[in-house]
């Protein structure tokens, strides 16, 4: 029996497709691959380490208009502290804070670090 029809059939559509879903995964593999070191990368912290000892020190100073916590935050925060989010929780702290509302021309204590004698 000799079927013609078979003989005739062109498989080629089959390979091409077959390809072409081996380049989508090798390039969704190195996509992946690609994010995987971004992400390690981008979250590395690097920091200079710093010759001698830091002291934890305050100063006062006048709340100026237009000061907020944030503002002053900004303007003091030193390296030792991680977030401004935190640094102004401490200066609410240390000033006995129970809100971020402050008026011009009262003082507050601002903490910061600076070298130690030697």
């Amino acid at each position: 029996m000799n079927n013609s029809y078979l003989n005739n059939l062109d498989y080629e559509p089959l390979r091409k497709t077959t390809n072409r879903n081996k380049i989508r995964w090798i390039a969704v593999i190195v996509l992946f691959i690609v994010m995987i070191f971004t992400v390690i990368l981008a979250t590395k912290k690097v920091t200079a380490k710093r010759d001698g000892y830091r002291v934890k020190q305050v100063t006062s100073i006048e709340i100026q208009r237009g000061d907020t916590l944030w503002s002053i935050a900004s303007r003091h925060m030193s390296d030792e502290y991680n977030d401004l989010n935190d640094y102004i929780a401490e200066i609410m702290v240390s000033n006995g804070l129970s809100s971020d509302n402050i008026q011009a021309g009262n003082h507050i204590i601002v903490p910061y670090y600076a070298d130690a004698s030697q």
